[in-house]
């Protein structure tokens, strides 16, 4: 009872505070759009690729980049033949091409031009280099040592089961920093209870520190369950296309918060004041969305391998466990069977990080007054 009492006690201040609602919410949100915004492609482009000067070779390489082909058959690249160099380097710049294949019959020599900061450029600039080296070793005979081989990891079969777009991809990872930024508010609410000396008239009580914070919890947890619906909802009205199921995704979602509550909780319990816990909250919030990899893939730092699973360094988060769960379960239509070991090490951290939480706030912040 005094657990339930807690935790409409922090909804109501949620509630009552249009800042913390903007915090978790609408930040997530902003940055959903913006994301939109820079990878709203396909994931199976047909890439611009504009061809200078070409030769009898050059001619034999362009008709086997027409051959190239996705498994939906689809062409992987439009090639453009233009003798004008000027006029191809202009088209470069104003973005009409991507890649700017520059051929050198006499030599046989090949070079790619583009913008190296565009990761389009970098796609395309990777299948070219995989389709002339492929040609390149035929014309001299060289054997092929092995095929790459595509199958999609998605449930079901057909491109239309799994992610279309680079934003399909990135849009769970906006789920996973609405939730981290549960950290600052789990601290900036925490932290005014100390401040206002609420926790010396509870103690009084008595309310024992474990139902203080499972009370505090369970106010965050209703926040994180709104959260995955409503990120949800925008991103696909936004064009995302979702395959999983939202019950799943909305049980992985509160499986994570439970870690970014304990790591609220640890900030409350080493911070002064609501600045203090609001700036070292969201600076650990920041920090866990870049090394679980929802805004980037992280490079793989694998220390073990657990029941067929490489473990990385940066596993020891929930957050990296529950990043990967998320996404396959809404961009690849996962099932429960299919996270499950994901699910689960994000369940087992999450209730280590909440017992050592415990501890700590008990330790710092709940001695008898």
């Amino acid at each position: 009872m005094k657990m339930l009492l807690v935790a409409r006690k922090s909804l109501l201040e949620i509630v009552r505070e249009p800042q913390l609602i903007g915090l978790e919410l609408g930040l997530p949100l902003a940055f959903l759009i913006l994301t939109l915004l820079m990878y709203n492609t396909p994931l199976l482009a047909t890439y611009q690729v504009w061809v200078h000067d070409p030769g009898e070779r050059a001619e034999r390489m362009i008709e086997e980049l027409r051959m190239q082909r996705y498994p939906t058959g689809e062409p992987v690249f439009k090639l453009t033949a233009e003798e004008n160099l000027q006029n191809a380097e202009e088209a470069l710049k104003e973005r009409a091409a991507v890649v700017l294949l520059k051929a050198n019959p006499g030599g046989g020599q090949v070079s790619l031009r583009g913008d190296a900061l565009s990761p389009v450029f970098y796609r395309a600039s990777v299948l070219l280099e995989a389709a002339l080296r492929q040609q390149a070793d035929r014309e001299i005979g060289r054997s092929q040592v092995a095929r790459l081989a595509v199958e999609s990891i998605a449930a079901g079969s057909g491109q239309s089961q799994g992610p279309q777009t680079q934003f399909d991809l990135y849009a769970p990872g906006m789920i996973v920093f609405a939730l981290l930024m549960v950290i600052p508010q789990t601290a900036m609410l925490v932290s005014r209870e100390v401040r206002r000396h609420t926790l010396d008239r509870l103690q009084l009580a008595p309310v024992r520190t474990v139902e203080l914070l499972v009370g505090i919890s369970l106010a965050q947890l209703v926040v994180a369950a709104i959260q995955v619906v409503t990120i949800t909802w925008l991103a696909t009205a936004l064009g995302f296309h979702g395959h999983g199921s939202l019950w799943l995704a909305i049980l992985t979602g509160l499986v994570l918060c439970l870690g970014s509550i304990a790591l609220g909780l640890v900030v409350a319990a080493c911070v002064e004041n609501d600045s203090q816990a609001a700036n070292l909250g969201g600076s650990i919030s920041m920090l866990l969305v870049f090394v679980s990899g929802a805004w980037f893939a992280m490079p793989a730092l694998t220390l073990f391998t657990l029941a067929g699973h490489p473990i990385d360094l940066f596993d020891i988060f929930p957050a990296t466990s529950g990043f990967l769960a998320l996404q396959q379960v809404l961009a690849y239509g996962a099932g429960w069977r299919d996270i499950a070991f994901r699910l689960a090490v994000t369940l087992i951290l999450s209730l280590i990080y909440f017992g050592i939480a415990v501890l700590v706030f008990k330790r710092l912040r709940m001695q008898p007054p």
